[in-house]
């Protein structure tokens, strides 16, 4: 029993031995793992802001009798008021050919053989936006865009690979930390336009920095390093590789 407690004790100081990790090996699991980040990107996002608000205005004032006396009442009505906005915007297939693709940009060595690598991913993506602007039930214009825009995903992360001898032959697990990440809007081009009404051209400020920049990028780069650490924490099990994997790098 002494012996049998030796040999696990043994066992599981070994599996988390951290392997020394070549620069290609490090550069591809890295590839792996953007790969595995954007599969883990909603394919469509959708969302609005203030669509369908109104705005109480004065409707007049209804009288009657009541006997010989007369009793007013005013009334009130609500109508479409304000700037309407409504989006969505359509990530390609992670398999398609003009799917996302990742450059790595350094990759450094620390002291526990961990690999600090910085990576760019840039992605295509296809977006239709909407913008009404009503006046006290009057619409003054309606305008709806479809284009496509290109992203630019910056990620700094740190990777390592282990032991795991709970299994023969023993497998080799990946350790990645994304430690920091920026998306940023890259290009922007416009297919097609349709308007209703009035002068639009107020619109188009509206739709790139309210659509595509605050609605969509910087919404994105308030919670990106969590979810991206979350979708690892998730997928571990894809994280583990064979010795051949490696041998063939």
């Amino acid at each position: 029993m002494v012996a049998l407690t030796l040999n696990l004790s043994a066992s599981l100081v070994v599996a988390q031995q951290t392997l020394s990790v070549s620069e290609s090996q490090a550069k591809e699991s890295m590839q792996w793992l953007a790969t595995r980040a954007m599969q883990e990107v909603p394919p469509v996002y959708t969302g609005d802001k203030d669509w369908g608000d109104t705005k109480k205005v004065w409707a007049g004032v209804r009288a009657k009798f009541d006997g010989l006396k007369l009793k007013t009442h005013r009334r009130f009505k609500q109508v479409n008021h304000g700037r309407w906005i409504r989006y969505e915007i359509k990530l390609p297939e992670v398999n398609a050919p003009n799917a996302a693709t990742t450059k790595i940009n350094s990759a450094t060595r620390n002291d526990q053989d961990y690999w600090r690598i910085d990576s760019t991913t840039e992605t295509p993506m296809q977006f239709t936006a909407k913008v009404e602007r009503w006046n006290l039930g009057v619409k003054l214009y309606s305008v709806t865009v479809t284009g496509r825009m290109k992203v630019q995903l910056q990620l700094t992360s740190t990777i390592g690979l282990y032991l795991d001898y709970s299994e023969i032959p023993p497998a080799v697990v990946a350790n990645p930390i994304i430690e920091g990440a920026k998306l940023t809007l890259v290009s922007f081009e416009i297919d097609r336009v349709s308007k209703i009404g009035g002068d639009a051209a107020e619109a188009w400020g509206e739709i790139m920095q309210e659509v595509l920049i605050e609605r969509f990028i910087e919404n994105q780069n308030d919670r990106i390093v969590s979810k991206l650490n979350k979708a690892i924490e998730k997928h571990r099990d894809d994280l583990r590789f064979s010795w051949s994997m490696l041998l063939d790098r």
